[in-house]
């Protein structure tokens, strides 16, 4: 099981993508945390923008290993991004 999970969190990942996936969870813990008790769709909206950003990074990094669903990641990121923008608007 360790072994499992140390390959496919850290050896078959692309590094770069890595850090800036796991820098924007930050980010977004922050802002969730930041805006818990408050009615704001502003963050809300940001917060649905960072999460289509890391939809969109896992998209990227599984096309480069070949894998087959970073259509599937695409996809979620159109939602994701698509609902943050019209929070944003609203």
């Amino acid at each position: 099981m360790r072994s499992f999970l140390r390959k496919e969190f850290w050896e078959d990942r692309n590094k770069p993508i890595l850090f800036i996936q796991w820098a924007l969870i930050i980010l977004a813990v922050i802002l969730y945390f930041q805006s818990y008790d408050s009615i704001e769709y502003f963050y809300s909206g940001i917060l649905r923008l960072i999460a289509g950003i890391i939809t969109l990074l896992t998209g990227i990094e599984n096309y480069i290993v070949l894998k087959k669903e970073y259509i599937f990641w695409f996809i979620l990121t159109i939602m994701f991004c698509g609902m943050g923008i019209d929070k944003l608007m609203n």
